[in-house]
């Protein structure tokens, strides 16, 4: 899922080991260094301008206003906490994504270069991680007892994936000298690395990482992958039975597919795969595991695309996406596309206001304006 450990160090957030099979798309993936963001509790719109391990710039909800920024690091997926190395990798700091407090900073290894590598979605438990040769060096941080609980280290190259909301288990990314990767499964209990293999027909998988979703809840990280000739999937992660199941999305040109986003609705058990240059939202149904349904609109492809972005209601209704700065909405309910809307500049970020009556829109250049959810038009 992500490149080398060895290159991980100089990404905002590591995309896949292209191999002679990957998907050779070209561009760069959002979650590497593309813009993404993320409605958090709180009234807050966080928006990730350096992917998701770049810096977080945090956008109230109510007000357009900014309101804070944190240095490059990892978020939880309930949204409410945010770790990040201290200078010179001399510790680890811990932030309220609420209100951009620095809560604590630990001294946890002396040594560097190492990265936060995970979080679990509840933000107790943190992997760091150190490459030294050819062995991967794991370190397991309890951020409520503001301790180190567990350390292992493994032959080769491996990136973390996801970490269990217990803290017990680490999904890895295993990347093979033959080329492509697994994902594994560490049993922290145990120390050790099972044997069972979460891809598909536990085969090696290639091509690139372009977008990923973490349920609040710490359920399930959804991962879209393109692979070779516009094939892209979404692999499910089950954090809490460590299974995996890989969902086909309907596929197209290489570089069309590029434009696929996901979002997914509360509750966790519906995601949104919306894709404005093939004209398609699939709907995927992730108690099922597989995709329910796909409407078809008039295809969209601004001449120069950049990484696109997706919300949906509190109420489930309403899902937004963008291509660009372009706009577009979903009804769940009626299975229907409008826009498109102008924003008037490239988009950063996108959420809903608590009462779904409105969209708050953060384009590139900081700038915030306000949509009538209902018609897309600018709220004055």
């Amino acid at each position: 899922m992500f490149r080398s450990a060895l290159t991980v160090l100089a990404l905002a957030f590591a995309a896949a080991v292209p191999s002679a099979e990957a998907c050779d798309c070209g561009g760069c993936a959002p979650v590497s260094c593309g813009t993404t963001s993320a409605a958090a509790p709180g009234g807050l719109l966080q928006v990730r301008p350096g992917g998701q391990r770049g810096p977080l710039r945090a956008f109230d909800v109510a007000t357009g206003r900014h309101r804070f920024s944190l240095p490059p690091g990892l978020a939880s997926a309930d949204g409410r906490r945010y770790f990040a190395a201290l200078d010179r990798f001399r510790g680890l700091r811990a932030y309220d994504v609420h209100t951009g407090h620095l809560l604590f900073a630990s001294r946890v290894i002396r040594h560097g270069p190492w990265y936060v590598a995970g979080v679990s979605a509840n933000g107790r438990n943190v992997a760091l991680v150190q490459t030294k040769g050819r062995v991967t060096h794991v370190t397991m941080f309890d951020a409520r007892r503001r301790a180190v609980y567990r350390t292992f280290a493994l032959r080769g190259w491996y990136d973390v994936d996801a970490v269990s909301n217990d803290g017990r288990r680490v999904f890895l990314i295993q990347y093979l000298d033959t080329g492509g990767y697994l994902i594994r499964l560490f049993d922290l209990d145990r120390r050790v690395l099972t044997a069972r293999r979460l891809t598909e027909n536990g085969a090696p998988m290639n091509g690139t990482a372009w977008d990923a979703v973490a349920a609040p809840d710490g359920h399930r990280l959804m991962t879209l992958y393109l692979r070779g000739q516009g094939r892209p999937e979404v692999h499910t992660l089950d954090l809490r039975r460590g299974t995996a199941v890989c969902i086909d999305l309907p596929g197209g040109n290489q570089y069309l597919v590029q434009q696929y986003t996901l979002a997914l609705a509360r509750g966790g058990n519906v995601l949104y795969a919306a894709n404005p240059a093939l004209g398609i939202v699939a709907t995927v149904d992730l108690r099922k595991l597989r995709v329910m349904r796909v409407d078809h609109f008039p295809t969209f492809v601004e001449t120069a695309p950049l990484a696109p972005n997706a919300v949906v209601s509190h109420d489930g209704r309403t899902a937004y996406f963008t291509a660009g700065l372009s706009l577009f909405a979903y009804d769940a309910a009626y299975h229907v596309v409008r826009g498109v809307y102008d924003a008037g500049a490239p988009i950063s970020g996108l959420a809903f206001t608590p009462d779904d009556k409105r969209l708050v829109v953060v384009r590139r250049d900081g700038t915030v304006v306000r949509l009538n959810a209902a018609t897309g038009k600018e709220i004055g």
